[in-house]
Order: structure tokens, then sequence, then C-alpha cells
């Protein structure tokens, strides 16, 4: 019995220093983590990240643009030959109400005037007082604009020589005038187009590039008559 115990011990420690020494190979059951982690791929690029990391990983990003609206844009200024031609095209888009054609006013010169004295008395009166002072230079204003019975007192083309003049006659003692716009009407065209999505903006494109000496530009706070 004594003889089998030794053998069957012999046996057993044999087997325990072989597989200590890597005879056997590697037993994966008997495989420390660190081993382990050696025979993964690309083990050194392996990173700890926190729970909620973890989570804003898992969770799809969606991003949402914000479509952008364009509040009121103009087109122009046509003369009166093109206004058919940009009229079909502008059909396309199909805008109703949100389309406007305006006509466009442009300011011709730059007047030193006394506004309307309210009757032809009032004026007369003001011319006598005008000339008193030495200034022969104006007419009375008789048409049936807002500046009837008013004094014009010159027109000039930019507005610096319009104010020089201004200041000539407050030397003088003219101390009622002031400068004006003398507004013209033009038989060209504009065209508002208003509320216009990011695709009625790029079809407007599109179509302003068939008109290429036109300008596009933000709707103006400028003097215009509708039409």
């Amino acid at each position: 019995m004594l003889r089998f115990f030794f053998w069957s011990l012999l046996v057993i420690n044999t087997m325990m220093l072989a597989l200590n020494m890597g005879w056997l190979g590697q037993w994966s059951l008997d495989t420390h983590e660190p081993e382990r982690l050696k025979m993964q791929h690309h083990a050194d690029q392996l990173r700890l990240v926190t729970a909620s990391a973890a989570s804003a990983l898992a969770e799809p990003v969606v991003a949402e643009k914000k479509a952008e609206i364009i509040a009121c844009t103009e087109i122009g200024n046509f003369p009166q030959a093109e206004v058919n031609r940009i009229e079909e095209k502008l059909k396309q888009l199909a805008l109703g109400d949100r389309q406007t054609r305006i006509n466009v006013i442009d300011v011709a010169s730059h007047m030193v005037f006394i506004p309307s004295l309210g009757s032809k008395d009032g004026a007369d009166k003001k011319a006598g007082e005008l000339r008193r002072l030495g200034i022969s230079d104006f007419f009375i204003v008789q048409d049936q604009s807002s500046l009837r019975w008013g004094i014009s007192l010159g027109v000039f083309k930019t507005e610096e020589a319009a104010r020089q003049h201004l200041n000539n006659l407050s030397n003088k003692g003219v101390r009622s005038a002031r400068i004006g716009p003398r507004m013209v009407s033009t038989t060209k065209f504009a065209y508002q187009l208003r509320t216009l999505n990011p695709d009625e903006k790029s079809r407007l494109d599109a179509i302003k590039a068939d008109f290429p000496v036109q300008e596009m530009r933000n709707c103006q706070t400028a003097a215009y008559s509708k039409n």
C-alpha cells in the first residue's frame, strides 16, 4: 500500500511541475487576468470610462438644423420691358400675398425750401420778407403737392451743396428754411418677397441668376408706392 501512495504522489507532483513550467501548454481556466489581457488584440488601446460617458456614447446623436426663414428680401429694379419676364418666373414660387410689386421712387435732387404757409397770402407775405433780406432767387410752389404755398429756395444735385446753400441763407437771417429730398417716380419696379423658407430662397437665387444686372437686398424702408 505504501508503494502505491509513493508512486501516486510522484505522478501528481510530476504533473504539477510540468503544468507550472508550461510543458503542457496554457490552460484558459488557469490564466490570470494580466496574461489574458496580453493575449487580446490592441489591449493597449483599452480605456476606462465613467457610466455617464458610456451612456452618452450609447445614445444616438441627432443634429437637427433649424430652418432659417427670410423675413423679407427685395429684388430689382426692373424696367418695364422686363416686368413680364420676371413675373412669369416668380410665379414658380407661388408666394401669393407674400409677394408685392412696388414702384421705385428715386431721389432726383435735394431742395432747400420753406414749408407750406397755408395760403397764397401767407406765401406772398413770406416772399416779401425774403426780398427785404436781399434774397430774390426763389419761387412760390402752387402745385397740388404737400408743399403747396411753400417756397422753393433752390434745387441741388447733392445734399452737400444744398446744405451749404442753407447755411448761406441762415447767415442772411432765414430761419424757417430746411432741406428735403425731391422725389421722382420712375418706370422701374422691384419685388418684395416675404417669409421665404430655405427651399424658396434657393429657387429665388436661381431666378436671380437669369437677371445678373439686378440686385437682391433686404427690404428697404425708403419711399415706395405699391403697384
